[in-house]
């Protein structure tokens, strides 16, 4: 799947690392509907194989790095002035923090099923909800790096978009943590389900900011 994009080597022109720093973006979104049926298994609406699917996404998440590692070298070798490679390093960054996100949440995911957490059913719908508007953000962060190889005028919506995506994702977040917290007060909760379960909510709202951060990374490149 990745043989394509070898020719961005040969290359060092601003669309060429766009176009391969959108490919990242695409093999991010895969991962993440994985995850979402990571999580989904995990509440009991899917009978998926969670490691088969952690080593699934592991196993793209090592062919993406192996292929695009190569991104920062041909940034700071391309002729472009210090403040566009410095723009679009911190792009390239931003979006590699958000697969660093997606592996460590699907390793959260597979420890709380190993220690046989029980998730409570008042949290099954919002685990979900946030799973779903994590995968929409990351689709407008994908339509905003297109529109800025076509129609940068429109990247400004995407961008402003984005920012109230992520503040939906912190509202069910809050949501989810208040009945976590008052589940737990009640005593219901273990406390190594307690702590992996608020872990898994925060990690889902640490992919939330890191999409958000790399979409608004390209509004510095709109300076150039």
């Amino acid at each position: 799947m990745f043989d394509k994009y070898f020719g961005f080597l040969k290359t060092h022109d601003e669309d060429s690392i766009i176009q391969t720093l959108l490919e990242h973006s695409k093999i991010d979104s895969e991962e993440l509907l994985i995850l979402s049926r990571m999580f989904k298994t995990l509440i009991g609406k899917d009978d998926g194989d969670l490691n088969m699917m952690f080593n699934q996404i592991q196993s793209i998440n090592s062919e993406n790095v192996k292929v695009f590692e190569t991104v920062t070298d041909h940034i700071i070798q391309s002729n472009f002035d210090f403040q566009k490679q410095y723009d679009l390093l911190r792009l390239q960054q931003r979006i590699d923090a958000i697969s660093g996100l997606i592996i460590a949440t699907a390793k959260r995911v597979l420890i709380t099923h190993n220690i046989n957490a029980k998730v409570p059913k008042e949290l099954h719908d919002l685990f979900e909800q946030l799973l779903i508007l994590v995968i929409d953000s990351q689709a407008t962060f994908i339509e905003a790096i297109m529109k800025f190889q076509t129609s940068r005028r429109d990247v400004i919506k995407l961008i402003h978009k984005a920012e109230e995506q992520e503040n939906q994702v912190d509202n069910v977040r809050s949501q989810a943590l208040e009945i976590l917290f008052k589940i737990a007060n009640e005593g219901s909760l273990k406390m190594g389900d307690f702590s992996s379960l608020e872990g898994l909510i925060e990690y889902i709202e640490d992919i939330s900011d890191a999409i958000k951060s790399a979409t608004t990374s390209l509004d510095w490149l709109l300076l150039n």
